[in-house]
């Protein structure tokens, strides 16, 4: 079985929801402050030249009234949209999926088993153990419906149990990747915040603008498959998904990169609004994937399930058997 992906405890829960809504709170602050940091050097700047063109009258034209309505309007206004933007982000919740991937893993577990070149099955339960039970009992009979009853139905229900175990094992790791693209969405989000605060931060303060970037939302590959090997077991050519994914911070290689720099707070403002609609691209494009993914495996389980597939699983002719079919020979005691 593949490792577990778990949520990292800072992408989890009320932790993550609580960081949000924290750091949007503050881009929000960010925001307002070098707004008004913006206005007031230009106020001085305005009264500067004007005490020099009017040294008689050094006041600046421009009524203190109007200069604070507009830093109001600063205040109460412009980013009123930073936050409810950002509260979208608190879902979907990876975690959400914990449930339906631990029943498959149950099931799985279940379910699985193999069986040697002899026929021999072991399975993972008690109850699939009693197939070899019946392989036994019906050692001790002979004929033709002996014969049927076993290569037609013994040895098909046991093909398609292990079979059973390896389309839980693919749908199962079909969710844990798209848990994952959960939990890379979730770290994007922070990643943004942070850099959109350092963008807003480092306005004229003579820093290089161009060091703040940030990585968007590069998608793992998802299209999963199921195919039929030989001997007509179901194969899971499901994406591996492994614990260093997500230990390792889930980095996009190459990273596509949005440009958060600017020379007003306002212009990072827009560039933030920017990246968080390509970010939205990118994931909806991301789960059209895994959509597509379990369609797929819909359609390919559906197949397995007719005729003679791998997950189906015959009816005995016994079952019909004619009670002379019977006692003219078909099945009798062994010799």
């Amino acid at each position: 079985m593949s490792s577990q992906v778990d949520t990292p405890a800072d992408l989890a829960g009320g932790t993550y929801k609580g960081t949000v809504r924290e750091k949007a709170a503050e881009l929000k602050r960010e925001l307002i402050r070098q707004t008004l940091d913006d206005i007031e050097s230009w106020r001085k700047a305005v009264d500067l030249e004007w005490a020099q063109a009017h040294p008689e009258s050094p006041h600046s034209p421009i009524p203190p009234e109007e200069v604070e309505g507009y830093r109001n309007t600063v205040r109460n206004e412009y980013y009123e949209w930073v936050e409810p933007a950002f509260e979208k982000y608190l879902e979907p919740d990876p975690d959400a999926l914990n449930e339906m991937i631990t029943a498959l893993r149950t099931i799985e577990s279940s379910f699985e088993g193999s069986q040697d070149d002899a026929g021999n099955f072991s399975g993972a339960s008690p109850a699939l153990s009693r197939i070899n039970d019946v392989r036994t009992d019906m050692s001790q009979w002979q004929g033709d419906l002996q014969v049927n009853f076993i290569d037609n139905f013994l040895t098909p229900l046991q093909t398609a149990s292990v079979n059973q175990a390896a389309v839980a094992k693919v749908v199962r790791e079909q969710l844990e990747c798209n848990k994952i693209l959960y939990i890379r969405y979730r770290k994007g989000i922070l990643e943004l915040l942070d850099k959109s605060i350092q963008a807003v931060q480092t306005l004229n303060n003579g820093k290089d603008p161009k060091s703040f970037t940030w990585g968007t939302l590069v998608g793992i590959s998802v299209g999963t498959a199921l195919t039929i090997g030989s001997g007509g077991l179901a194969v899971a050519g499901a994406v591996l998904i492994v614990s260093s994914t997500v230990s390792q911070g889930l980095v996009p290689d190459p990273p596509k990169t949005n440009e958060l720099s600017a020379p007003t707070a306002q212009e990072v403002a827009v560039k933030v609004a920017e990246a968080m609609s390509k970010m939205d691209g990118d994931m909806i494009e991301e789960e059209r994937k895994v959509e597509q993914a379990l369609k797929n495996l819909l359609d390919t389980i559906g197949d397995a399930r007719t005729g003679t597939g791998p997950l189906a699983v015959p009816e005995p002719a016994i079952s019909s058997a004619r009670p002379g079919e019977i006692t003219d020979g078909s099945l009798r005691p062994h010799d």
